[in-house]
């Protein structure tokens, strides 16, 4: 995967992911969503990063 727009493709994939978890309430869904998105958000670039760095 190229490094553009990682932090999109990541977050999306964690949000698929957990929308297809059974075993957990809507608030702790919400709750890992947020704190795995603002992790990925701080160590990988998103798209619209690189289209200001260009």
């Amino acid at each position: 995967m190229k490094k553009y727009g990682q932090a999109d493709v990541m977050c999306a994939v964690i949000h698929m992911f957990l929308e297809s978890q059974k075993n957990l309430t809507e608030e702790q869904k919400k709750d890992i969503e947020d704190k795995c998105c603002e992790d990925v958000m701080d160590n990988y670039p998103t798209a619209a990063e690189w289209e200001v760095n260009i």
